[in-house]
């Protein structure tokens, strides 16, 4: 496992994040990092308000990062563990709290990240990186594993960014950018990704070749596919045949 303070040359960011949309925008900007610096500080969003986390609180997590590292010594690792995480939505960062006494956070930015695993209270939950298993690379971000296995049940998060509309003339409106997450869900498989909805209409078609094992679990289990818990239950079902 890796410390804090090691270093990694970092790559190009060929997918920007909606955070850095939304500076761009704004003409705020984007807070880069310095050349060849793994750690940087938290992307600054003024006039931004909302929800950007998962998870807004500290969660204790491990990571994996998409290529090995240097440690001190000159061993390599992909792994960190043990750390004080929570995932920014907007930004498409990792926020690290590396101390908490000085309230020290830093980042890894995204497409720095392979997965990322959080303490939710009620056990571990894993966050995939989604352009990195769609080959259409039309995915971005971070989502929830639900189910996994031959078939993947992942609940992605997006931000839903609301422009300001402030009248100035009227002393109307508001004049801060307003951001709210939303989730889509999709299921990986050999064959590619496809987004679905959580109903029997969208998920029954694509465990057909398993039709009448996957009904007859849905009609014991009373299953109501509008629930996330009770769809990726019937996943780990079908993947366990």
């Amino acid at each position: 496992m890796m410390g804090l303070a090691a270093g990694l040359p970092l790559g190009s960011f060929a997918q920007i994040s909606e955070g850095t949309k939304v500076g761009i925008n704004t003409g705020t900007g984007l807070n880069a990092p310095r050349s060849g610096v793994f750690w940087t500080s938290p992307t600054a969003q003024t006039g931004v308000i909302g929800d950007f986390y998962i998870d807004s609180l500290w969660r204790k997590g491990d990571v994996k990062l998409a290529k090995p590292v240097a440690q001190i010594g000159g061993l390599e690792s992909d792994s960190i563990a043990g750390i004080d995480i929570r995932y920014n939505v907007l930004n498409d960062e990792l926020e690290v709290l590396a101390d908490p006494v000085k309230k020290d956070i830093r980042v890894i930015r995204g497409n720095q990240l392979k997965s990322f695993k959080s303490n939710s209270g009620f056990g571990m939950v894993e966050y995939v990186n989604l352009a990195e298993r769609d080959p259409k690379g039309e995915l971005k971000g971070f989502g929830a594993v639900l189910a996994s296995g031959k078939v993947t049940l992942v609940k992605a998060y997006k931000p839903k960014i609301t422009k300001p509309n402030y009248n100035p003339g009227f002393g109307t409106g508001e004049k801060n950018t307003i951001v709210r997450l939303t989730s889509d869900y999709y299921l990986f498989t050999g064959a590619g990704v496809e987004k679905v909805s959580l109903s029997k209409k969208s998920l029954l078609p694509l465990m057909a070749d398993k039709k009448a094992e996957v009904e007859q679990y849905a009609k014991e289990h009373n299953l109501d596919f509008k629930d996330e818990t009770q769809v990726a239950g019937l996943l780990r079902f079908y993947n366990s045949k």
